[in-house]
């Protein structure tokens, strides 16, 4: 990708508004809206004052028409989003003004930004580093207070200070090693392996412990994935009616009523979660049900939680047994729906059939123990201890190259306990290293990039 021309974007997203921005950014920003924007300072002729707002008119540089008043703002590089000479034009946010002051820009030489590149041009050029240009995306994408506060803190280099504290911390030990291999018929007296090999756990106890953290990272970012699963016939339908608040599933008395799933999205505190009703389990179903019992599993098998929903107001079947089967060691709460009819199951068939597991009663119909069941969703989502936490890490890139570095810290550790040379040593960590600064972006290669930046909308 070309880093050396001048880009535009609309800034704002399509459509009607009270406002749109378009944003310039490159060498030749200032001199491309000084052959357009007129006012009473002169821009084409002198530097604005950098985060200065100015206010004048959008003139057609070749019909001389006037297209729409509007605000500018000069951000002199390096002082700016992307580090570059940055211009910001605020017009009034009509589909037509804004098309036609973009495509004004564009004659004068500017180019269509790519998706992402005005952040990735932030990051080449050292505004921020990895984590916080994907925190820009986490930032937008925010569907609870706590994907949006845990994206403020990234974006402000809460992990990116936390890791590269961890760099350094083994770079001091990379640099001990060297030494030790360097001038080793020198004389001299290195740190103790004692000493080298505490500060390698020490290093790889807290990358083990952002490890740890993905799981409520995962949630935060994008909400906790919940299957309803049940026999047909169980009331699967009505808990999602009644979690949404509204008739938002067919319910009827006929058993495999729900034939697909269906993926529905609430708020549970300030936990985002996606819940996603499916066809029931059953053994010989029909053919029409087959299709939607495999969508079923898959479905499952995506799933963060399983709410796995019994109707008590029938008799135990086999169908209940092919469940449990089912789900196999899949995070689950076990629903007991229906507790407004009369129960059917006996107490020690149900502590044999669910073994030590606590099920939840509750009523779709009447609302009874619903509150419960949000509360044991949240419990899931928080896991309590580690939500007081401001740090998490929030990608699976995140978490890989961390695990990887972990065990390439374990392998390094193993080697100095058996005695190895400083130089089988240094190899392993030099890879933690690379993983390390791989999250960072300390090296990278252009397909990590695209990947990263083609998630953005044009105009970031």
């Amino acid at each position: 990708m070309e880093t050396n021309d001048t880009i535009v974007a609309v800034a704002t997203p399509p459509g009607e508004g009270g406002i749109s921005v378009i944003r310039i950014s490159g060498e030749n920003a200032l001199s491309i809206a000084g052959k357009l924007f007129h006012s009473s300072f002169d821009i084409s002729k002198n530097n604005p004052p950098s985060h200065k707002v100015i206010f004048g008119e959008i003139r057609d540089p070749d019909s001389k028409r006037v297209i729409d008043e509007v605000l500018l703002t000069w951000f002199e590089k390096p002082n700016s989003y992307t580090g570059e000479n940055v211009i910001e034009i605020s017009g009034h946010g009509g589909t037509l003004v804004t098309s036609t002051i973009l495509e004004i820009i564009l004659r004068q030489g500017a180019r269509l930004a790519e998706p992402g590149e005005f952040t990735r041009r932030a990051f080449i050029h050292g505004r921020m580093d990895l984590t916080q240009a994907e925190a820009v995306v986490d930032l937008i994408e925010a569907a609870s207070d706590r994907a949006l506060n845990s994206a403020v803190s990234q974006l402000k280099g809460g992990l990116s200070r936390r890791i590269n504290n961890l760099f350094d911390q083994l770079l001091a030990v990379q640099a001990q090693l060297e030494a030790a291999i360097d001038f080793s018929e020198e004389g001299l007296t290195f740190q103790s392996r004692e000493i080298t090999g505490q500060q390698i756990e020490d290093v790889k106890k807290e990358v083990l412990a952002l490890v740890g953290s993905f799981h409520q990272g995962k949630i935060i970012r994008e909400g906790v994935r919940i299957t309803l699963v049940g026999k047909p016939n169980a009331g699967k339908s009505s808990l999602l009616n009644a979690l949404m608040q509204e008739e938002r599933a067919i319910v009827t008395d006929i058993p495999g009523t729900t034939r697909d799933t269906l993926e529905e999205k609430i708020r549970v505190k300030d936990i985002h979660v996606v819940i996603i009703d499916s066809a029931g389990l059953r053994n010989k179903p029909e053919i029409i049900e087959e299709e939607g019992i495999q969508r079923t599993r898959n479905a499952l098998e995506k799933s963060d939680l399983a709410l796995v929903v019994f109707d008590p107001s029938q008799p135990l079947d086999e169908n209940d047994d092919l469940l449990m089967k089912e789900l196999g060691d899949k995070p689950r709460c076990i629903l007991f729906n229906k507790s407004d009819l009369e129960q059917k199951w006996e107490k020690e068939k149900i502590k044999e059939f669910l073994k030590d597991e606590e099920p939840i009663s509750v009523s779709a119909k009447t609302g009874a123990g619903m509150q419960g069941l949000i509360n044991a969703i949240y419990d899931f989502a928080v896991k309590g201890d580690r939500m007081g936490e401001s740090i998490f890490i929030t990608r699976e890139r995140h978490r890989n190259h961390l695990q990887k570095a972990a065990t390439a810290l374990d392998t390094a550790y193993e080697s100095l306990r058996s005695d190895c040379s400083e130089e089988l040593i240094a190899v392993d960590v030099n890879l933690a290293l690379e993983h390390m600064g791989s999250v960072l972006g300390k090296s990278f290669e252009e397909d990590l990039l695209d990947k990263i930046f083609g998630q953005f909308c044009i105009g970031k």
